[in-house]
């Protein structure tokens, strides 16, 4: 039971502050990645924390070192199989 109805309710998809009776409503792409991106804040930083202990381990750098590498056009070291 609400207590205190109000008038107005957030967008689902963008949180805009609406009038229930709001049928015109057309989301801003701006507010609407705005939001999308605050709902994803927690798993936004969970990947970058995992990014970064990714890169500081043996793997994680040699994958960035390759990556600059193929960036720059660099040659691949020569095989030596005999």
């Amino acid at each position: 039971m609400n207590v205190f109805p109000s008038r107005y309710l957030p967008c689902p998809e963008c949180g805009a502050s609406l009038e229930s009776d709001d049928d015109q409503h057309e989301c801003d792409i701006e507010r609407w990645l705005n939001f999308t991106l605050f709902q994803l804040r927690d798993e936004l930083e969970g990947f970058e924390q995992a990014l970064a202990l990714f890169l500081a381990s043996a793997h994680g750098r040699f994958e960035a070192f390759y990556a600059e590498r193929e960036r720059f056009g660099g040659p691949l070291p020569e095989s030596t199989d005999s």
